[in-house]
């Protein structure tokens, strides 16, 4: 609705609803309003049925009386209203911090097109503790909210764990979805109220119009799982379709792990476990045959792979081989999972006390 549109006995019972909305949150009566805002009971049973106007003097008091904000019973704008009347349909960032023309939280803009969808995104990431192994999966859903005025987040993580009577132990964030239209960025930043744990989720944002999203690689900021608590730093993936990522016998197994683990285009692996990647038996000769390529270009330029040294593979240079760009995504997902790169980044205490040691002694 348009307020600035509407006559004057319209805009009058909007202002009067809102103030019954105040009370009903409240647990406020007329008598225990009239009380309170020092108005007699008469006259404000008349300002609430329209027989008496209400004048500046009885709204100052009203929202003395409510303890609120004068804006938010006489503006013209229907989010301000709605986000105080209704603060469990506001979102989780206050309206002040937000630019609404760059970064986008009303529902109805196009941008959240593709992203709110009545099916949940499956997302998948490393577990936190270094000596679990498997990923963690769960589910990830962005919903409209009632007003339109931000979107939902609701991410519920399987931890891999069961309670006694067999139950699946979950972890559950509530948030919201914040769009950046300059940055061409998705913000979605999540709370478990349960465990005190705020996380932030960040994917590139791509208008999608009339398609569903099917798949992004981001990055997620959080807190470790394990006895340190140490915040971390890791790769997520989420994709409209369920994987199967905990039997190595599926050919999800390795693509997962392979794209979450923190590499560069430059994929580089001790030549010991290359040895032990070339013993392995495989899904399909296809796929043999071409970890075997690859091998041979790094032997072409080194002459033999040192057994003690590392070898390097370029990722562009993989992709340019005349092959199936799924048996290319295989290929390059296996050589990730073997590489020596991290599965995530923690900030340990050593981490601070090297920062604290240079910088006292400045």
């Amino acid at each position: 609705m348009n307020y600035v549109n509407i006559s004057e006995t319209e805009y009058c019972n909007i202002v009067i609803n809102r103030i019954k909305e105040y009370m009903k949150k409240n647990n406020l009566k007329q008598l225990d309003l009239s009380r309170e805002s020092e108005i007699s009971q008469s006259t404000l049973s008349k300002i609430m049925s329209g027989e008496t106007k209400l004048t500046l003097q009885h709204l100052y008091k009203l929202c003395i009386a409510l303890k609120i904000d004068p804006e938010t019973l006489v503006s013209f704008d229907q989010e301000i209203a709605t986000e105080t009347l209704h603060p469990i349909d506001a979102g989780i960032i206050n309206k002040r911090f937000i630019n609404d023309q760059i970064l986008i939280r009303t529902t109805t803009h196009s941008a959240f097109k593709g992203y709110i969808t009545d099916e949940p995104f499956y997302i998948y990431m490393y577990s936190t503790i270094s000596s679990e192994s498997l990923l963690l999966e769960g589910e990830l859903k962005f919903t409209d909210s009632k007003y339109h005025n931000y979107c939902n987040a609701e991410l519920v993580l399987f931890t891999g764990k069961k309670k006694l009577d067999g139950t699946l132990i979950t972890k559950n964030y509530y948030g919201e979805l914040i769009i950046s239209l300059t940055m061409g960025a998705c913000y979605c930043i999540l709370i478990n109220s349960e465990i005190g744990e705020i996380c932030s989720l960040n994917f590139k944002h791509t208008f999608l119009f009339n398609q569903k999203l099917v798949c992004r690689v981001g990055a997620m900021i959080s807190t470790s799982s394990g006895t340190s608590k140490l915040p971390i730093m890791q790769r997520f993936l989420i994709t409209e379709k369920r994987l199967n990522v905990n039997s190595e016998f599926d050919p999800d197994f390795e693509f997962v792990r392979g794209q979450l683990r923190l590499n560069e285009s430059e994929i580089v692996i001790k030549n010991n476990i290359l040895k032990q990647m070339l013993s392995k038996t495989y899904s399909s000769d296809e796929l043999k045959n071409l970890i075997e390529i690859c091998v041979e270009e790094i032997e072409k330029n080194l002459g033999s792979i040192d057994q003690d040294g590392y070898s390097v593979f370029d990722e562009n240079k993989i992709r340019s081989i005349n092959a199936l760009s799924s048996l290319k995504a295989q290929v390059i997902s296996i050589l990730r999972n073997n590489s020596i790169s991290s599965k995530y980044n923690k900030i340990s205490t050593k981490t601070d006390e090297f920062a604290f040691q240079y910088i006292d002694n400045k």
